[in-house]
């Protein structure tokens, strides 16, 4: 008696995560024990796995495997698909790769982290994207997430997809503007059997404009996503938040909702020198920012929780799941203190447009970018294996605060854990290892309980949002 995977599936291991069932078509990844693998390894169509030659457990562990639709018995050989088989990666696992395609794009925005409209990071050419891909596939990884600047202005870019699909790589979502994003480039997406999810910004009723420096945005914004909502795409929708569009809020959930939005994030403007030099007296302090949207917390839940809602640095207010306060990401013991520095960065790595790994897009503001890798000068296999990269994403909450007397003493670090990189870069010490100022104002400032303290109290009167999440508590 044979057996083999099912066509759906193939065998896969990187360094620290041998053992990996691998589901198409959405590349879905399914960590095994090595009993489970051991089995899975011998069922290749090839091995005769006769019952005289099986022990009870190997036997019970094949049936399971039947049963959960992973094999099917053969009673004769049928070698798998060449993609089945086991394939070893020797370099860490990527849960996904967000890739900024390119640098260029055709909106002015106040605030961009790579000022696009000059291309200030450039683009690959043709030739170096492609082989960037091809060093994707070569580490393994399964989805990649496409950005920009504007990626549609790139006009490579259905030969970077096709480039992409023929690795059977996921895209799973694409971030525009929303500009050029027509029934044309939906119908490429399905003529290729796809339907990624689109995020847009959309900055607010009567201010996206502004926000954007062209006219005309807000309603190729709303276009756009009433087209995919026509078409059966999903969507998602990033605003960012200031002076002059805070009163816009309700509204524009409105406005998004009739579009057929479920998810909006609210941000407040990242403090690039761009924004600086161009808010026009419409930037606000992080307090500021925090105050409003604690403001606005029972506003939501008297509207009926009328999408998925995450304000962010401050909490999650989703319609099925308990609601998550954002500066408390653990649960006070010295348990996070083995947590890594960055959670985000272990299961997915941004790609700038000029091939730098980095940890996340607003560190492209930063001049501290320029410690980590070009993936042109080391390969991809290296920085994801040893590198300045690699460093950072193995760091460890006790190796901030080893780093950082000021958080080392705090009393609430064990409870945020020294803050986002990001923000120490953007808006704290500018170290790559210093303060997250915004979070030593929420916690120092009593912010966390008032978030907790209103949100409550709003689910109380008002109904739905059920408890609280609770903070991260694995080591």
């Amino acid at each position: 008696m044979f057996y083999r995977l099912k066509s759906d599936y193939a065998l896969r291991g990187w360094e620290k995560m041998s053992w990996v069932l691998v589901k198409r078509p959405e590349n879905a990844v399914q960590p095994l024990s090595q009993e489970k693998f051991q089995v899975l390894i011998l069922c290749d169509g090839q091995t005769d796995l006769s019952d005289s030659l099986l022990n009870e457990t190997f036997r019970r562990t094949l049936k399971q495997c039947e049963e959960e639709g992973i094999v099917e018995s053969c009673s004769s050989a049928q070698p798998l698909a060449p993609y089945q088989y086991y394939q070893y990666y020797n370099n860490r696992h990527v849960g996904s790769v967000f890739w900024s395609v390119t640098g260029r794009c055709n909106y002015r925005c106040r605030h961009c982290f790579m000022d696009a409209p000059d291309a200030a990071l450039g683009e690959l050419s043709t030739e170096e994207a492609l082989a960037l891909i091809d060093q994707m596939a070569d580490c393994g990884v399964l989805h990649v997430d496409i950005t920009g600047g504007e990626p549609f202005v790139r006009k490579d870019f259905w030969q970077l997809i096709d480039h992409l699909l023929s690795y059977k790589i996921v895209i799973g979502k694409i971030y525009t503007n929303g500009w050029l994003l027509n029934e044309k480039v939906l119908d490429e997406f399905e003529q290729r059997g796809m339907k990624p999810a689109f995020s847009l910004s959309f900055d607010g009723v009567g201010w996206h404009d502004w926000m954007r420096g062209v006219k005309g945005a807000e309603q190729a914004a709303l276009r756009a996503l009433k087209l995919c909502k026509d078409r059966g795409f999903k969507t998602d929708v990033e605003m960012c938040i200031h002076r002059g569009n805070l009163d816009s809020l309700p509204q524009t959930i409105q406005a998004l909702c009739e579009a057929g939005v479920t998810d909006l994030k609210v941000s407040g403007v990242a403090p690039t020198e761009l924004w600086e030099n161009n808010s026009e007296g419409n930037a606000l302090t992080p307090q500021e920012y925090t105050e409003a949207m604690i403001q606005y917390i029972p506003k939501y839940f008297q509207a009926g929780q009328p999408m998925n809602l995450t304000l962010s640095g401050v909490v999650v207010l989703r319609k099925d799941q308990p609601y998550k306060i954002v500066p408390e990401p653990y649960d006070g013991t010295e348990k996070c203190l083995n947590c890594h520095m960055c959670g985000a960065t272990r299961w997915a790595c941004y790609i700038t447009p000029e091939g730098r790994l980095l940890p996340c897009m607003p560190m492209t503001a930063s001049p501290e970018q320029e410690r980590f890798p070009k993936v042109q000068d080391i390969g991809l296999r290296q920085g994801l294996s040893d590198s300045y990269y690699m460093e950072f994403v193995n760091g460890r909450v006790k190796d901030l605060l080893e780093a950082n007397k000021e958080c080392g003493e705090c009393p609430y670090r064990f409870r945020c854990g020294g803050g986002c990189r990001a923000n120490a870069l953007l808006d704290g010490n500018h170290e790559l290892m210093g303060c997250d100022r915004t979070m030593c104002m929420l916690w120092k400032g009593g912010y966390v309980d008032r978030i907790r303290q209103v949100t409550e109290a709003a689910i109380e009167k008002y109904g739905k949002g059920g408890s609280r999440a609770e903070p991260e508590k694995k080591s």
